[in-house]
C-alpha cells in the first residue's frame, strides 16, 4: 500500500473523530509546520498537497494554519536570487491554498524571510500579507502579525511574527531572534484587546532556547553574496520573549476573556508543556499550554510509514477542550481549560 492510500485511510479516521468532536461553535483546522520543502513540486508538497486536497473534500474546515518554515535552507545554503526565492513562495503558497479549499494562515518562521534569512519584513509581507484567502485578518502597521476573528465561537486567533524585529551586522550576520518593540505594542494594546477567547500562533515556542554550540558557524547566503552566520543565531530562542510572556500573564489575568494555548513548530518533535510546567530543561512560563507540533514531512522512513505528520485542531469553547486529531505519523492530543 503506497503512502497516499494510507494518508486517505488516516484522514477517514480523523473525519470519524471530528464528525464526533464537532460542535455549533467548534474550530476546524488543519495544520502543519516545518514542511522544509524546495519548490512546489517536491515529492513533500506532494504528499501535504494530496492530504489537503482529501481532507478538503471529507471534513468541512475553518482555514488551513502554516506555522512556518515552508523551506529548506533556500536563500541561505544555495545561490538563489530573492525574486526567484519569492516565486517559490508563491508557487508552493499558491498550490497549497488550491488544494485547502480554504483560507491559509501563514506564520513565518526562521527559514520564511524575515531576519535570518537575511530579507526585510517587506519581503514576506509582498509573498503573504492578504493573500491565500485572508482578507479577513486584521494585519498590525509593522509586520506580517495579524489576528483573526472568529464569531461562531467567539475566539480570535493572534498570529505572531518571529523574528521581527532582527540586527544584521556587515562581517557576521547575527540576527537577534525579537517579536520587537512594535510588535509587542500591537499585540497588548489591539490583538488582545478583545473579551474573545485568545489562541496565539508563533513559529517558535515560546520556551525555546538554543542549547548548542554557541561559537559553531555556517556558510550562509543573503541572496546577493556569501556571508557567515551564528549557528546559535539562526537557530535560537526568542530574546524579548519575557517582555511577551508579560502581557500573556496580564491578557490572562483579565476575567472576561481566556488565554486557550500556544500553537508552535520550529523543533520538529511533538511536544505539550502545561502552563508553568519544566520538562527537559525547560520551563512553560505561561499561564497555558503550549502545543508543539512535529514536522510534517519525514526525512527517514517514509516507505515504512504514512511519511507525513498533519494535525487538525478541533476547538470547542462550549467544552473548553482543544483536540489535536493526527493524520499519518504522531499520536492525537488534547488540552481543557
Amino acid at each position: 500500500m503506497n503512502n497516499f492510500c494510507k494518508i486517505e485511510e488516516s484522514v477517514e479516521l480523523a473525519r470519524k473523530k471530528i464528525s464526533m468532536l464537532r460542535k455549533d461553535d467548534s474550530l476546524v483546522f488543519p495544520m502543519f509546520t516545518d514542511l522544509h520543502t524546495v519548490d512546489s513540486d517536491h515529492e513533500f508538497m506532494d504528499r501535504l498537497t494530496f492530504a489537503l486536497e482529501y481532507i478538503s473534500k471529507k471534513i468541512p474546515c475553518d482555514a488551513v494554519i502554516n506555522l512556518g518554515d515552508i523551506f529548506e535552507m533556500l536563500g541561505r545554503n544555495i545561490h538563489i536570487t530573492n525574486d526567484e526565492l519569492k516565486k517559490r513562495f508563491e508557487r508552493v503558497l499558491t498550490a497549497i491554498h488550491e488544494a485547502s479549499k480554504v483560507p491559509v494562515i501563514n506564520v513565518n518562521g526562521n527559514h520564511d524571510g524575515i531576519g535570518t534569512d537575511f530579507f526585510k519584513q517587506d519581503f514576506w509581507n509582498s509573498i503573504v500579507k492578504g493573500k491565500y484567502g485572508n482578507a479577513m485578518a486584521d494585519y498590525g502597521d509593522e509586520g506580517s502579525y495579524c489576528y483573526i476573528d472568529y464569531e461562531k465561537s467567539n475566539t480570535r486567533l493572534v498570529i505572531l511574527s518571529v523574528p521581527c524585529d532582527s540586527d544584521l551586522e556587515c562581517d557576521m550576520p547575527t540576527p537577534l531572534w525579537r517579536f520587537g518593540k512594535h510588535q509587542l505594542e500591537w499585540l497588548k494594546n489591539t490583538a488582545l484587546d478583545t473579551t474573545k477567547d485568545v489562541i496565539i500562533l508563533s513559529h517558535v515556542p515560546f520556551y525555546d532556547k538554543y542549547t548548542g554550540d554557541k561559537e559553531a558557524t555556517l556558510g550562509v547566503w543573503d541572496g546577493e553574496k556569501e556571508r557567515v552566520s551564528y549557528i546559535s543565531a539562526l537557530c535560537g530562542g526568542i530574546e524579548d520573549v519575557e517582555d511577551s510572556v508579560a502581557i500573556l500573564k496580564e491578557f490572562d489575568g483579565q476575567h472576561n476573556a481566556r488565554l486557550v494555548a500556544v500553537l508552535s513548530g520550529h523543533t520538529h518533535e511533538d511536544d505539550v508543556l502545561l502552563p508553568r510546567e519544566e520538562k527537559d530543561g525547560f520551563r512553560n512560563p505561561l499561564p497555558c499550554t503550549q502545543l508543539v507540533t512535529a514536522a510534517t514531512c519525514h526525512y527517514s522512513g517514509i516507505e515504512r510509514t504514512v511519511g507525513i505528520s498533519l494535525d487538525i485542531v478541533v476547538w470547542t469553547p462550549s467544552e473548553n477542550k482543544l483536540h489535536m486529531i493526527r493524520i499519518g505519523d504522531g499520536e492525537d492530543r488534547l488540552i481543557s481549560i
